[in-house]
């Protein structure tokens, strides 16, 4: 019966460290395209007329890109807050966590880390406990990070809108002055 809880509690921390890992990849997914659709605006800047509308949308433009990667930046890195945890049974919670990488790195020498995870890998309910704090820990993570996720998706897709409002303004001007061939049939 333990070893269906451990089974458990062992599958949900691989769950939520998938969710970690595609969050991450959604935002550097997001962070290229926005940074190829910046290399394409930037190139064609120089065509870009000096006028009212042109320097609001460019100011919009980039003002929503960098709004954009600084929410994707914080999805890869969110800033959380450490964990308070007020369980009441401090006797069983081992002050460094012997399976983690920030309770490993707290260990001063091998030996020491290995007398700890010793203990911790003697005990199932003490390891149970682990992961479960381990989970709590990574839903935390998780949400923060789906929660900028989601904003630098609804900024990206304004972004790459108002360049497309650009790129349609810059049509429609440059065939207003003539610069722009007629489309012709054959």
């Amino acid at each position: 019966m333990a070893g269906d809880k451990l089974s458990t509690v062992l599958r949900i921390l691989d769950n939520e460290n998938r969710l970690l890992e595609r969050a991450d990849q959604k935002a550097i997914a997001l962070l290229s395209t926005l940074g190829v659709f910046m290399v394409f605006f930037v190139v064609y800047f120089r065509v870009i007329p000096i006028n009212a509308v042109t320097i609001t949308l460019s100011s919009v433009y980039f003002f929503f890109a960098l709004l954009s990667i600084v929410y994707l930046i914080m999805t890869v890195r969110p800033r959380i807050r450490p964990i308070d945890e007020n369980s009441g049974d401090e006797d069983s919670v081992p002050a460094s966590e012997p399976a983690f990488f920030m309770g490993i790195r707290r260990f001063r020498n091998l030996s020491n880390y290995k007398e700890a995870l010793n203990i911790m890998a003697g005990d199932e309910e003490t390891t149970v406990d682990v992961y479960i704090r381990q989970i709590y820990s990574l839903a935390q993570i998780n949400a923060a990070k789906y929660k900028y996720i989601q904003r630098a998706v609804l900024l990206v897709i304004i972004s790459l809108s108002v360049e497309l409002v650009i790129i349609a303004y810059l049509f429609a001007y440059h065939l207003g002055e003539g610069l722009v061939p007629p489309i012709s049939g054959m």
